[in-house]
C-alpha cells in the first residue's frame, strides 16, 4: 500500500478539520506506533485531496482483494513450502542412496586398486622366477659345455695314450723281428746239429766218425782221453747252447706267437 502522504494545502476534502484532532496530544508516541503499525497517519484524511483518498481507497481495495484470495493464497504457500520440503527431503535421499553407492564405489574402487597392485607383484614375482630360470639355464649350458669340453680332453689324452701304444708296440716290432730272425737261425743251426748228432750216432756209433774211444771205455790213453773230453765237451756246449736257444726261443715263441712255436717244436 502506498504511503499517504499529509495534507499540507490545497484541495483538501475537509479542511475545517485540519489540525483539529486532539487524540495524540497526551500520548505522541501512540502516532508514532500507529504508524510504524499500519504505515498511515488517521489524523490526515481531512486534510487529502481528492486522489490522495482515492489512492487510499485504491489500496484498501486491493487489500479485499488481497484477503478474499487468502486461502487459495495460503494453499499456494503451503504447497510450496510443503514442495520445497519434499524436495529436499528428495535430495537428501538421494544423498543418502549416494554416500552408500560411494561407499559401494570406493570398495570396489579399493578392490580394483588392490588387484592391481596384486597383478603388479605377481608380474614381478613372475619376472624374478623367469630372471632365476634363465640363469639356472644358462648355467646348466655352461657346465654342459664344460662337461663336453672336459670329455672331449679325456677321450684325447685316451686316444693320445692308444696312439702312444700303438707306435710304442710298431717301434718295438722291427727288434722283435730281429730277434725272431736271430731266434729262428739259432733254431735251425741247433735242430740241424743235433740231426747230425743223430745221424752220426746212428752211423758210427758213441766212438764218432773217427772211430775214436767213446769216453766210457778204459783203453784211451791220457791224450786221447783230453781229445775226447774236448770233442765230447764242444759237443755237449752246442747241444746245450742249442737247448738253452731253443728254451728261450720256445719261450719267446710262446709270448709272441703260438704258432711258430708249434711250428718249430715239430707239433
Amino acid at each position: 500500500m502506498s504511503a499517504i502522504v499529509k495534507y499540507t494545502g490545497g484541495g483538501a476534502i475537509a479542511p475545517a478539520l485540519v489540525g483539529k484532532v486532539k487524540a495524540f496530544d497526551s500520548a505522541p508516541e501512540m502516532l508514532t506506533s500507529f504508524q510504524g503499525y499500519y504505515g498511515f497517519d488517521p489524523s490526515a484524511f481531512a486534510g487529502m485531496s481528492e486522489e490522495e483518498l482515492g489512492a487510499f481507497v485504491d489500496s484498501v481495495e486491493a487489500i479485499k482483494f488481497l484477503i478474499d484470495n487468502l486461502d487459495k493464497l495460503e494453499k499456494h504457500v503451503n504447497d510450496y513450502i510443503d514442495g520445497v520440503v519434499k524436495y529436499n527431503e528428495f535430495v537428501a535421499r538421494c544423498v543418502k542412496a549416494g554416500a552408500k553407492g560411494m561407499e559401494k564405489i570406493d570398495r570396489a574402487t579399493l578392490d580394483v586398486f588392490l588387484a592391481w597392485k596384486g597383478w603388479q607383484a605377481n608380474t614381478k614375482k613372475l619376472a624374478k622366477d623367469s630372471d632365476v630360470g634363465v640363469r639356472l639355464l644358462d648355467q646348466e649350458v655352461t657346465d654342459y659345455g664344460d662337461l663336453a669340453e672336459y670329455d672331449l680332453e679325456i677321450s684325447l689324452q685316451i686316444v693320445a695314450n692308444r696312439l702312444a701304444r700303438r707306435k710304442a708296440v710298431l717301434s718295438q716290432k722291427p727288434e722283435q723281428e730281429e730277434a725272431l730272425f736271430s731266434w729262428r737261425q739259432e733254431a735251425q743251426e741247433a735242430q740241424k746239429a743235433e740231426k747230425q748228432r743223430i745221424q752220426d750216432l746212428i752211423a758210427y756209433g758213441t766212438r764218432g766218425k773217427y772211430g775214436l774211444p767213446s769216453s766210457s771205455s778204459p783203453q784211451l790213453s791220457p791224450a786221447s782221453s783230453a781229445t775226447n773230453n774236448a770233442t765230447n765237451n764242444a759237443t755237449n756246449n752246442a747241444t746245450n747252447n742249442a737247448s738253452n736257444n731253443a728254451s728261450k726261443a720256445s719261450g719267446w715263441l710262446k709270448k709272441w706267437g703260438g704258432k711258430a712255436f708249434d711250428y718249430f717244436s715239430g707239433k
